[in-house]
C-alpha cells in the first residue's frame, strides 16, 4: 500500500532542506569571507609598508630616483621572496633575449665568450657557419679589443654583451692566437644555436644534447639520421650537464624516440593533473643508451625517466638533479615577464622527480668531477665508456633477435 505525503509535509521538508543548503551555504562563504579579508588585509599591510618606504625615501633621498629601474627591482624583489630559486622577473629586453634563446636563435657572431682573469674574452666555442666561423675565429681565441676599446676585467662583461646586436651592424675586433693579434670586422646575423653534438665511437653513435630548444628537435634528427647512415648499430644519448629548457621541445625529441602513449604529465595547484604531450606511434627502432650526471636537470630529467619507462634505454652515470618543476612565462602589460613554478613533472609511471632525482640503472663515477667535452674519450670517461659498452651489448642483443621473413 503507498503511502501518501501531504502537501504541508513536503512544503515543511522543502523549508528544511532550503534552511540546511543555506546554512551550509552561509558557512562555507563566511569562511572564504574570512580567508579573502585576511589575504586583503596582508596585502593592504605590505603595500602601506611599501607606501611608507617610498614616501621616506622621496622625503629624504638627495638625488632623482629612476621610476623604470626602481620598479624592475621591486618586481624582481617580489619574486625573489618567494624563496623560489627558478623565480625570476625579467626586464622586456631581457624577456625578448630569453624568447631568442628557446627559438634556438639569436643574432651575433657566433661564439660562446668566458672572461679570463686578464680581462679578455676567450672563446670557448665557435658556432659552425656563424660570422666568427666564416672569419675564421677558433676555440682558445682570446678577444682583446672591441671597436677601439681594450677590454678589461672592469669592461669585458659588458663588452661581452655586445657581441649580440642588431642584424646587419658590424663590430671591429682584434683576436689574440698565440703570439699573433689578428683585426677583423664582423657582420652580426642571426646565428642558430647548436644543441645536438653527435660523433661516432667505432659503430656506436653518441649525441649529446646540451639543452632542449625550440631547434633542438630538428638538430637531434638531422644528426641521428647521419649517425644511421654511417652505420651505427646503437646510439648514447648524452644529457650530462643539460640544463633542461622547454618542456615542448624536450617532448618534440621524446616524441621521435618513443611509441604512442603520453609522455609529459604535471600536477598542479589542487592537485589537479594535466596531460602536456602525447607520442605518436612512430619511434625509432635503434638501441639506446643514456647518460645522466647530476647537472642532468629539469626537462633532461623527465626525459631519462621517461626512456627508462618506456623500456627504450638503460640509464648511466650518477642520478640527477631532482630539479622537476614546471615554470611558465607570464608576459605583462608592459613586455616585462615573470617566470613562476606552476606545477611538478610526473612520468607516465607516476613518479615525481622533483627533490628526488632519477637514479641510473647503472651508477658509475667519474675520476674527474668536469665532463670533458672538448676531447671525450672513453678511456678517461667511466661513464662513456660504460655506456659504450652497454650500447655494444644492446646491438649483439638486436643482432641474435629472431627476425620475421617473408
Amino acid at each position: 500500500m503507498n503511502k501518501k505525503i501531504s502537501l504541508g509535509a513536503a512544503i515543511a521538508f522543502m523549508a528544511i532542506v532550503a534552511a540546511l543548503t543555506f546554512s551550509l551555504t552561509t558557512v562555507f562563504s563566511m569562511n572564504n569571507f574570512t580567508d579573502m579579508v585576511y589575504n586583503v588585509r596582508e596585502r593592504e599591510s605590505m603595500y602601506q609598508k611599501l607606501a611608507e618606504i617610498d614616501r621616506t625615501v622621496r622625503e629624504k633621498y638627495p638625488d632623482s630616483v629612476d621610476e623604470t629601474k626602481l620598479m624592475d627591482s621591486v618586481a624582481a624583489g617580489y619574486l625573489g621572496g618567494l624563496g623560489d630559486s627558478y623565480a625570476k622577473y625579467y626586464t622586456a629586453a631581457e624577456y625578448n633575449l630569453y624568447l631568442q634563446t628557446q627559438e634556438g636563435k639569436y643574432v651575433g657572431i657566433g661564439v660562446v665568450p668566458e672572461i679570463d682573469p686578464s680581462g679578455y674574452l676567450y672563446v670557448k666555442e665557435v658556432y659552425s657557419e656563424s660570422p666568427a666561423h666564416n672569419a675564421q675565429i677558433m676555440a682558445g681565441d682570446l678577444i682583446i679589443k672591441m671597436d677601439e676599446t681594450d677590454l678589461t676585467p672592469e669592461n669585458s662583461a659588458d663588452m661581452a654583451a655586445m657581441l649580440r646586436g642588431e642584424a646587419g651592424t658590424k663590430v671591429a675586433l682584434v683576436i689574440r692566437r698565440g703570439t699573433e693579434d689578428i683585426a677583423m670586422e664582423i657582420t652580426r646575423r642571426q646565428v642558430e644555436v647548436p644543441t645536438v653534438y653527435a660523433q661516432n665511437f667505432n659503430g656506436i653513435g653518441h649525441l649529446r644534447i646540451k639543452s632542449f630548444t625550440d631547434a633542438t628537435r630538428d638538430q637531434f634528427n638531422k644528426q641521428l639520421n647521419k649517425l644511421i647512415a654511417e652505420g651505427v648499430g646503437a646510439i648514447a644519448v648524452d644529457l650530462r650537464d643539460n640544463s633542461g629548457g622547454s618542456t615542448r621541445a624536450m617532448a618534440a625529441v621524446l616524441d621521435l624516440l618513443v611509441g604512442s602513449g603520453d609522455i609529459v604529465s604535471a600536477k598542479y595547484k589542487g592537485g589537479r593533473i594535466e596531460v602536456l604531450s602525447v607520442s605518436d606511434e612512430g619511434q625509432i627502432s635503434i638501441p639506446l643508451v643514456v647518460l645522466t650526471n647530476a647537472k642532468t636537470q629539469g626537462t633532461a630529467e623527465h626525459f631519462a625517466q621517461v626512456l627508462k619507462e618506456y623500456g627504450k634505454a638503460k640509464t648511466v652515470g650518477g642520478k640527477t638533479a631532482g630539479q622537476g618543476t614546471v615554470q611558465e612565462f607570464i608576459k605583462l602589460s608592459d613586455g616585462s615577464a615573470i617566470n613562476i613554478t606552476v606545477a611538478r613533472y610526473i612520468s607516465p609511471g607516476g613518479f615525481v622527480f622533483d627533490k628526488e632525482g632519477v637514479k641510473p640503472d647503472y651508477e658509475v663515477k667519474n675520476s674527474e668531477e668536469e665532463v670533458l667535452w672538448e676531447q671525450l674519450d672513453p678511456e678517461l670517461d667511466a661513464q662513456l665508456k660504460k655506456a659504450l659498452e652497454l650500447a655494444q651489448a644492446s646491438m649483439k642483443v638486436e643482432n641474435a633477435s629472431p627476425q620475421s621473413g617473408s
